[in-house]
């Protein structure tokens, strides 16, 4: 940014800001304190009646960018005695501090008024700076995410940014672990995740709807473990639960990220359903990589035709059962005792699954396509 657009966002210094800054400095010494413009306007002022006000003693010390004396040989229509002191920005004035009282007095606090200023609207303009590069990284994660999208806006942003395109990533997607995240402000989080991303020199990450979007330079995968841990940690500090994350494949450049961005979001739903740990890679899925690729409608169909005509309440018993014999590699004793049934109980119980079901869980080929609909019904009800 130039030394002019600098200056003049500064002439549009937000009034809030302007005021925080008269009110800390109002509070170092008893005077009162106006924060002129370029203009020489008063946009700040513990005098809240002189606001709007234009004077001509600040307008000089912004021109010759030097202090400006008002007593009663130093006469400015419109100003009271005190002393104007321009505030410098990058080697130009930018604003000016007024003292307001007997020249005696309020001289010697001029200097201690212009670097505390100074510092403040720095300060602010860094806040500034990072404001808007977070929304312009923002920006570009969205263009990128997509498989049809814009690549000279991407470009555009990437340039303002200094992100080379170029570079072999994958990518990461995160939520918080809990059904109902409507209350969380993920905002809240992006100052820690901002400093922990400050060694990822060509990594980047963004808060994209309701969840955080990492764009991960392939040379950085190894960090990714440790990385999720913080981030999850961290998370569960501030919002008060964790961070679950689906990792993508590496894609050579950034015509191709989208398609890490699917990967990412598949193992995130995966990882929702499943409930193994913080981290998900896509290539780690198994049986996800297929669940997760049928059609709604085709799984809704396989789940209907295999319990046809049984309510809710008896297929959720006959899933405690069937998991159960699963975990117990059909044995029906240790079943049974988990479930603190009769063995004989809980051979009438798989009997009856066969019955109402026309597949019998003792059967090799009626096991696998049972264990699938249930399977299918639990990630269509995820």
């Amino acid at each position: 940014m130039t030394l002019q657009q600098t200056a003049e966002a500064l002439m549009n210094l937000d009034p809030k800001i302007a005021e925080t800054i008269v009110d800390n400095l109002k509070d170092v010494i008893n005077h009162e304190i106006n924060l002129f413009d370029t203009t020489g306007t008063i946009i700040a002022s513990t005098d809240r009646t002189r606001i709007g006000t234009t004077h001509e003693g600040a307008r000089l010390a912004i021109e010759t960018q030097q202090p400006v004396p008002i007593d009663s040989e130093h006469q400015f229509k419109g100003a009271r005695h005190g002393i104007n002191v321009p505030v410098m920005f990058q080697d130009t004035a930018v604003a000016v501090i007024g003292i307001t009282g007997k020249r005696s007095e309020v001289e010697p606090f001029g200097n201690v008024i212009k670097k505390m200023t100074e510092i403040l609207i720095r300060e602010n303009w860094d806040h500034v700076e990072r404001y808007d590069r977070r929304v312009r990284v923002s920006n570009l994660a969205g263009i990128l995410k997509l498989r049809r999208h814009d690549e000279s806006l991407a470009a555009y942003y990437a340039s303002m940014l200094r992100v080379d395109l170029d570079i072999p990533r994958l990518m990461l997607v995160g939520r918080a672990q809990t059904e109902d995240d409507s209350a969380l402000d993920y905002n809240d989080l992006y100052e820690m995740y901002h400093a922990r991303f400050e060694s990822f020199k060509t990594s980047f990450f963004a808060f994209l709807e309701r969840g955080i979007c990492l764009f991960i330079d392939a040379r950085d995968e190894r960090r990714i473990p440790a990385l999720v841990n913080e981030m999850s940690a961290d998370a569960k500090r501030i919002l008060g639960v964790p961070l679950i994350f689906g990792a993508g494949r590496v894609e050579e450049s950034s015509s191709l990220y989208w398609r890490s961005y699917d990967e990412a979001c598949s193992a995130l739903e995966w990882l929702s359903f499943d409930q193994a740990g913080s981290l998900m890679r896509y290539e780690d899925m198994d049986l996800g990589l297929i669940l997760s690729s049928v059609p709604n409608d085709n799984a809704a169909q396989l789940v209907e035709h295999v319990f046809r005509g049984l309510s809710e309440d008896e297929i959720d018993e006959y899933q405690r059962v069937f998991d159960a014999y699963v975990r117990h590699n059909g044995s029906i004793v240790h079943c049974a005792e988990e479930l603190f049934l009769h063995k004989n109980t809980l051979q009438n119980r798989l009997n009856k699954i066969a019955d109402k079901t026309g597949y019998n869980p003792r059967r090799l080929a009626d096991f696998e396509p049972l264990a699938l609909a249930f399977l299918l019904r639990r990630y269509l009800k995820r």
